[in-house]
């Protein structure tokens, strides 16, 4: 295991991903650059399970220890610019993203700062903000597939859709993508940034252990409006809370457990089905192993 990838034992989730939530995985694997077809045959023949974890921060990780691997693309984290398209790494963050492209002029990615994660992760949950989203923007992306794989598909072989692909549902990991680029006015966006930031912070609970907005709006409305209105704000569930700031974000209030976190999303989704007759979509991912 050593030949593919760095290799940690015993280690605790809790600080692996946004909620601070979470057992201990016996593996954490960051595989070496080109070695993951290798480790992943390796995993298979010892009968050892796999996860692939970026940051984190839209993940609802399972109370139980993990009696297998977790794979870390941390090795992967190049960025290449040109003629207007950029070449980026799984494992990039979208912070890096963002400033290696507005260094070069290139405006249309602006709406990824300050949201946490990797390119991964905001390509698997085609992650968005300021009404944008990244699929805008894909020209393709590269994965290693359930066969292990490696496999280039554009964005019309892709199926996409608000705050979802099938990445999803799928086990594979993505590697990379080339994304299009928009030169333009980098002040403005850079404006754009700092009033977007300025917005999050009067209104979304930033300095508490949450994993972003909890679930996708839905058609013509907002998911935090209709909990609101449903009288559910500061809702608790053992250490779980309902943000009082935000009730799209469920806040890791004191230890709070995935099984409190699932709770008030059952709440959740119950109390606004029997109120509206809508269906709340989960935009962030519940894991189990």
């Amino acid at each position: 295991m050593n030949e593919y990838a760095q290799v940690l034992e015993n280690i605790d989730l809790k600080n692996k991903n946004t909620y601070h939530i979470g057992g201990k995985a016996k593996y954490y694997l960051t595989p070496y650059k080109d070695k993951i077809i290798p480790l992943l045959t390796l995993l298979e023949k010892e009968n050892i399970p796999w996860y692939i974890l970026g940051k984190g921060s839209n993940v609802i990780l399972p109370d139980c220890d993990f009696d297998g691997a977790i794979l870390s693309l941390d090795n992967y984290q190049s960025i290449y610019i040109q003629d207007d398209l950029c070449y980026v790494e799984a494992g990039c963050s979208l912070n890096s993203l963002v400033t290696k492209t507005l260094d070069a002029g290139y405006i249309n990615l602006y709406f990824l700062k300050n949201i946490p994660g990797t390119l991964g992760a905001a390509i698997q949950g085609n992650v968005g903000s300021d009404n944008h989203e990244i699929f805008e923007y894909v020209k393709n992306v590269t994965i290693i597939d359930e066969n292990k794989q490696i496999k280039t598909l554009t964005r019309a072989d892709i199926v996409a859709s608000y705050r979802f692909t099938e990445f999803k549902q799928r086990k594979i990991i993505i590697l990379k993508a080339c994304l299009e680029l928009k030169l333009g006015d980098v002040l403005e966006a850079k404006k754009k940034i700092i009033s977007n930031l300025d917005r999050r912070r009067k209104t979304q609970p930033l300095d508490t252990r949450n994993a972003g907005s909890v679930f996708a709006n839905p058609p013509t409305d907002s998911a935090g409006r209709l909990i609101e209105e449903a009288g559910l704000k500061g809702r608790k569930e053992g250490g779980a809370e309902i943000s009082t700031k935000h009730a799209n974000f469920i806040i890791n209030k004191e230890n709070a457990t995935s099984k409190d976190i699932k709770k008030l999303i059952s709440i959740i989704k119950k109390e606004i089905k029997e109120k509206y007759d809508i269906t709340l979509e989960l935009e962030q991912v519940i894991v189990d192993w």
